[in-house]
């Protein structure tokens, strides 16, 4: 060996040798190469020394924050943190031998960790909620090992839209070992702390419950054709606000049917009747397009709202072609037929008009022999035309002569509003009927649970 090797040893020696003097070894460091080192650790090996010992997880989620609720895709987005514990029987210390420390951080990579994966995910990301880049864990001197670590999940949920916009909804979040039956590893769930700091903007966080489940797997492995699987589920409960809806598609569709039906106060020979009804089915459409791009493709149970929806569109179409009728009777010049009973004739020129409001037939016949009168007397005093006093001649305003024309006429224009008032007042109650239907059918919103957020 020449000069240079031994001048170089010798510097080196010298430089460690300082800085060993200057920092001692910490005891975290002490700890961590007693654990780890001269214990034989491996971090491939479950944390028991007897053969059939269960390693028990405890697991609990705490939600911080909904971010998103697709409900045409039926995907929830939540942030939160996940909390996981369990006893490593081979990481232990006495505090004393260690200035008294009794916990300490140590990487997960460098002891043995429970691969747990969220099953029902959307997210690549999610499947392994365990990574050395999400963080580290704290050990205990007694051999707890505690894992928090963040995570943003986008899980699948089924929704149950029959009720909407007063519907509630059940989202489960299902964790499981990665290929470990129940006797090696056991997942138990600690509830969640309180909900009420959750945020949402549409939905409002009822609670979150925690359940334990074991699920059976055929073909598990040859030599366990059944292998029971420890699962733990948290089911988080979600009240919808229904106000935005009631306002943006049941109350202005509400006021659209009642305005079609107003359609029948209006005159026969005013020409904007069956626009005005026209336009209401178009709005009633676009209401029926809003909800169906909102929602979910539905099965069996199609939502309440939908039902509303349609009814009313079906009322407002059904009002044209009545509409349609009534002007048709107040414009034709054939005699009504069912006029013809005096029974059928008295009732609807006599007493229906009268009932609804409208002048009846010999009302009406009046008024015209008294304008024909006025009109007659008119054109025989010249002294009215001129401003003076008008000399009244004598006559009998009975024999005022109508001719048929003019009599069937009027008889159709009066059957006809008569037929527009009782429309108006049938298609009237038939809303406010289903309006109460609907809303006795809202009230009796169950809360539906999924298998998973059952009680054993």
């Amino acid at each position: 060996m020449n000069v240079h090797m031994w001048l170089l040893l010798v510097i080196q020696h010298c430089l460690f040798g300082e800085i060993r003097a200057k920092y001692p070894r910490s005891y975290e460091g002490q700890i961590r190469e007693y654990l780890l080192k001269h214990a034989n650790y491996s971090s491939m090996e479950r944390p028991i020394t007897g053969a059939a010992s269960t390693v028990h997880v405890t697991i609990a989620l705490q939600i911080f924050s909904m971010l998103d609720l697709n409900e045409r895709d039926q995907v929830i987005t939540t942030s939160g943190w996940i909390y996981m514990r369990w006893r490593d029987e081979r990481l232990s210390w006495i505090p004393q031998d260690f200035g008294n420390i009794t916990v300490m951080p140590i990487s997960i990579n460098e002891i043995w960790t429970p691969m747990i994966f969220l099953s029902n995910t959307l997210d690549s990301q999610s499947l392994n909620i365990i990574s050395p880049e999400r963080g580290g864990v704290l050990l205990d001197s007694n051999g707890i090992v505690s894992l928090g670590t963040p995570l943003i999940m986008s899980t699948l949920c089924p929704l149950k839209v029959q009720y909407f916009p007063f519907d509630t909804q059940v989202c489960a979040f299902r964790f499981l070992p990665s290929n470990q039956y129940a006797d090696i590893l056991y997942l138990s769930t600690l509830p969640a702390r309180d909900v009420s700091d959750i945020s949402s903007l549409q939905w409002s966080i009822t609670n979150i419950t925690a359940h334990n489940w074991t699920l059976a797997f055929r073909d598990f492995s040859p030599s366990i054709p059944i292998a029971n699987t420890s699962v733990g589920v948290f089911c988080l409960f979600l009240q919808r606000e229904p106000s935005y809806y009631v306002k943006t598609l049941m109350v202005p569709s509400s006021l659209l049917c009642i305005i079609s039906f107003v359609a029948f106060l209006a005159p026969p020979d005013s020409g904007e009747r069956i626009s005005l009804g026209v336009s209401m089915v178009l709005g009633l459409t676009v209401f029926q397009l809003l909800v169906a791009d909102i929602l979910p493709p539905y099965g069996d149970q199609s939502p309440i709202l939908s039902l509303y929806l349609s009814l009313n569109f079906g009322l407002t179409c059904l009002a044209m072609p009545i509409s349609v009728l009534n002007i048709y009777i107040a414009y034709g010049d054939r005699r009504l037929m069912f006029l013809k009973y005096p029974t059928l004739r008295k009732l609807f020129l006599q007493y229906l008009p009268k009932a609804v409001g409208v002048l009846s037939y010999s009302e009406r016949v009046g008024n015209v022999q008294n304008e024909n009168s006025r009109h007659r007397k008119e054109l025989e005093d010249p002294k009215v035309k001129d401003g003076s006093t008008p000399h009244i001649l004598p006559t009998d305003d009975s024999h005022v002569y109508i001719s048929p024309v003019e009599q069937i006429k009027l008889e159709a224009r009066i059957v006809a509003l008569v037929s527009d008032r009782i429309m108006f007042a049938v298609f009237l109650v038939g809303f406010f009927i289903l309006l109460t239907v609907i809303l006795v059918k809202f009230n009796g919103n169950p809360e539906i649970l999924s298998d998973y957020c059952k009680q054993e």
